[in-house]
């Protein structure tokens, strides 16, 4: 099993908050950054449109009566 340090599981905190358009001062509480600018240059990874597509394609997959 792979290990996870907090700095990745910080990373992909504020991924996933850009992808779900979590407001950045938000999620700077929640990653607990005295500074926005970390926690918005540093953590906060770009998450385009078609990312956020192709992440709610499983979603509505696993969502379709015919499979569940």
């Amino acid at each position: 099993m792979r290990r996870i340090t907090v700095r990745l599981a910080r990373h992909t905190c504020g991924t996933l908050f850009a992808l779900l358009k979590v407001h950045s001062k938000v999620a700077q509480a929640i990653i607990r950054h005295s500074r926005i600018s970390m926690t918005v240059d540093v953590y906060m990874h770009v998450v385009g449109e078609d990312e956020r597509e192709a992440v709610a394609l499983p979603a509505e997959l696993l969502e379709d009566p015919l499979i569940g």
